[in-house]
């Protein structure tokens, strides 16, 4: 799209407030909102985000990237050579991916036209990223019409890219290559790409409905009368019983009854995260996260119904004797954790979703000295400034500061950055006040020492919290162990109607020794408590087992777009035994674009040939 005004245009506007008389109206009006912000106009580049930062907000948005993928790689090989770029924005204009021309990448640095960058009229001024989000439509910028003199060398076409379900603006698709070119159907080429990934979101959503659904089916709570709401990984309902709405209504409240309360994150697709925070806004309700193949899938929400049986008691509390009983793999460590409960230092139990961290940690407080005072745990993940200087949490420090007793952190490394400090500090003051040091525990499915190495978690708080570090392994781990656990569990969860220990048949026990166990202990958990409300006879064949027992597990994804392609091209470089010509050939790109690529990964260049 050809520029609308000359230089003297802007020019006069920045020295007069002089009115071009053929400027467009949306970059008029952008140059408006621009002109407050005076330190714009002598920026060299756009500012730009931190590493870790950058980091998270792609973890944020992997819904996002995930369904971006495919038409990034697709017209990322297009513009390949064509002097353009593609880049993938989230909503707050941040760059996440980058793809094209590889001159064209290399002179996006220079203004932070690449991942990092941040392009929020805010921070930037009039360009097609920022203005399309501001406006929640598509937007053409060419050359002088960008407010910022340094930026004035890119014409750019963006796209805003909406959630199909709800409409939330997600992000922008953007397509900027340098002033002066013919930009032609390039504005139209950004809405058509936006309009596919917004259908990609659209088909993994109704996917993974479809997968909620079986699950909920698989479990087959519904029985026991409860009124039941399903909801996908970003809080939105997929299923509700009849009565849900008028059960939530007697709970909370008129207004409470046409929609739940949800956290104002729900958004961010942590079905781990969102459960915590309803359980946090709902407490009168049981709150679980829907887990597949140790895919968290998304969070049932459950109601008694007047007059409906209550729900089973809960498990009762499980000793370390009996821990260490449950398999040769499980009597070591629950050794070493006695050893460790004696000296009184702070333990870091990791291991696998559904290991049975919590169980072990209660375990270990009912085995140390500290078995008569207070037992209390904390969710990182709902910790933040305000809630740290809190009563409730003061409250609870307090009682442990009097009588003493064990702390338990769950999940540390979800600690907001922002708190870390704060924790570190109330940690601090809790050993300073207690007559008698608290046992600390802390809980947490991923290494510590790794998140702290890539500058998620604070030394100091890892320091405080793993002075000894213990690992439960997943059921994988013990396939030895399963056929004890499968009976153990199965006498904990006999069939409801008739107070029967299930019994399995050699095949069924066959299938679930083969299985995988994503979700470990607490998948086996589920399964048995599933198993012994619906089994008539208390004998259980193979074919009575849930059908996703029976496939086998399916290839692990990779963790992100940008990890697909650096072991893609790490792949190609070790076949090709560092012949670069033959590397690119396989790859279809470049030679110049694999260098820039293999620095841009930090894959080490092997000697050229």
């Amino acid at each position: 799209m050809p520029e609308s005004i000359q230089k003297e245009d802007w020019e006069r506007f920045r020295a007069l407030g002089s009115v071009p008389p053929s400027i467009r109206e949306v970059v008029l009006r952008s140059w408006v909102r621009s002109r407050g912000r005076k330190e714009i106009e002598t920026l060299k580049r756009a500012p730009s985000v931190a590493q870790d930062e950058l980091r998270v907000i792609r973890n944020r948005n992997q819904r996002l990237r995930s369904a971006a993928q495919t038409a990034i790689r697709r017209a990322g090989y297009m513009l390949n050579d064509a002097g353009m770029m593609l880049l993938l924005c989230d909503r707050g204009g941040v760059v996440m991916e980058a793809e094209g021309d590889a001159r064209i990448l290399s002179r996006g640095q220079e203004n932070h036209l690449h991942p990092g960058g941040h392009w929020d009229e805010d921070a930037i001024g009039t360009n097609a990223i920022g203005t399309a989000l501001h406006l929640a439509k598509p937007v053409t910028i060419s050359g002088v019409e960008h407010f910022c003199e340094a930026i004035q060398r890119w014409s750019c076409a963006a796209a805003p890219i909406r959630d199909p379900f709800n409409g939330a603006l997600l992000g922008a698709i953007d397509i900027s290559g340098p002033s002066g070119q013919s930009f032609g159907q390039v504005a139209a080429f950004s809405v058509t790409l936006a309009m596919q990934i917004e259908e990609a979101i659209r088909n993994a959503g109704l996917q993974e409905h479809r997968r909620l659904i079986e699950r909920l089916l698989a479990e087959r709570r519904g029985q026991r009368g409860d009124e039941i709401m399903v909801l996908d990984r970003f809080g939105q309902p997929v299923w509700s019983s009849a009565d849900f709405r008028s059960a939530a209504g007697r709970a909370w409240g008129d207004e409470a009854g046409a929609a739940l309360p949800l956290p104002p994150d729900a958004h961010q697709g942590d079905p781990g995260n969102l459960a915590a925070r309803l359980r946090q806004v709902l407490p009168h309700a049981d709150v679980d996260v829907l887990v597949e193949r140790g895919d968290m899938l998304g969070v049932m929400v459950t109601l008694q119904r007047p007059g409906a049986r209550g729900r089973p008691a809960p498990d009762p509390a499980v000793s370390l004797a009996q821990i260490a009983q449950s398999g040769a793999a499980m009597a070591p460590i629950c050794a070493a954790a006695r050893k460790y409960l004696e000296s009184g230092v702070p333990l870091l139990i990791e291991g696998p979703v559904g290991a049975g961290k919590e169980t072990l940690a209660r375990a270990l407080h009912l085995a140390g000295p500290l078995s008569g005072q207070p037992l209390e745990f904390l969710d990182c993940s709902l910790l933040d400034p305000e809630t740290l200087r809190g009563d409730l949490i003061d409250a609870r420090l307090a009682r442990l500061a009097e009588a003493g007793g064990t702390l338990c952190l769950d999940e540390p490394a979800q600690t907001p950055r922002q708190a870390q400090p704060l924790l570190v500090q109330a940690l601090a003051r809790l050993a300073r006040a207690a007559p008698v040091p608290p046992q600390i525990l802390s809980l947490s499915s991923v290494g510590l020492a790794e998140r702290m190495a890539q500058g998620d978690l604070r030394g100091d708080l890892y320091f405080r919290l793993a002075a000894a570090t213990l690992r439960l392994p997943g059921l994988a781990e013990r396939r030895d162990d399963l056929p004890g656990l499968i009976r153990r569990f199965a006498q904990a969860y006999p069939q409801r109607r008739r107070g029967k220990a299930l019994r399995f048949t050699p095949a069924a026990m066959r299938q679930l020794q083969a299985h995988d166990w994503p979700g470990n202990l607490r998948e086996l958990r589920n399964l048995m408590e599933s198993l012994g409300a619906t089994s008539l006879s208390g004998l259980v064949d193979r074919s009575d087992l849930p059908a996703h027992l029976a496939r086998p597990a399916g290839p692990r994804r990779e963790e992100t777009l940008r990890d697909r392609e650096r072991a893609e091209i790490a792949a190609a470089v070790a076949e090709a035994g560092g012949n670069m010509t033959e590397v690119a050939r396989r790859l279809g790109i470049a030679r110049s674009t694999l260098y820039l690529k293999l620095d841009q990964y930090g894959i080490p260049r092997p000697r050229r040939d």
